[in-house]
């Protein structure tokens, strides 16, 4: 895990070097790093695709394992991932990472009027949310999980109802999120 983190780490402190706008215009309603955002979204949805075909296991099944490698099948599951982490540890570092260098796009934009950068600001506090919101359920989770373990089903039932709830939360901030990248990518040059 710690290989994978420097490697994101890398990338994100050298990305801005090899990706910099540099092409001479300025323009205060236009933001620079562009391909930094579009990494950054790549990295998002990456870690939700993944997370949702594992959890459900439509596609891909994640095994716990001290190596990473992976299995490509002809029947079902088609394809088993194993790796000394768990899908909703990939999920944080891709949605986080992917965060992280769409905020480098974010904060060099000047001037956040019109829809464009109306659209812009409010992924920007959509993000914020979602990365806070999935923080509040990653605890709430470890709640449920404790509770198992000391076999306490009152507890675990309370945590899991509010998990029921957490979890439409972050859907519905999650397709506000699209919505507004859709609207952002349309309106923008």
């Amino acid at each position: 895990m710690k290989r994978v983190l420097v490697f994101f780490l890398l990338i994100l402190l050298m990305a801005p070097l090899v990706l910099a706008d540099d092409d001479g215009e300025e323009n205060e309603y236009e933001a620079g790093y562009g391909g930094l955002a579009a990494l950054g979204v790549g990295l998002i949805a990456a870690g939700v695709v993944y997370y949702s075909l594992t959890k459900r296991k439509l596609v891909i099944v994640h095994k716990k394992s001290s190596e990473w490698g992976f299995e490509i099948r002809p029947e079902h599951p088609y394809m088993t991932i194993f790796g000394p982490v768990y899908p909703l540890t990939i999920h944080h570092v891709l949605t986080i990472t992917g965060t992280l260098l769409v905020f480098v796009h974010f904060f060099s934009c000047d001037n956040y009027s019109g829809l464009t950068g109306g659209t812009g600001l409010a992924m920007g506090i959509v993000l914020v949310l979602l990365n806070l919101n999935g923080f509040i359920g990653r605890y709430i989770h470890g709640k449920v999980l404790l509770a198992a373990k000391k076999h306490d089903r009152k507890m675990a039932k309370k945590f899991v109802g509010i998990l029921g709830h957490w979890k439409k939360v972050h859907i519905a901030l999650a397709v506000l999120f699209a919505v507004l990248l859709a609207i952002h990518l349309a309106t923008g040059d």
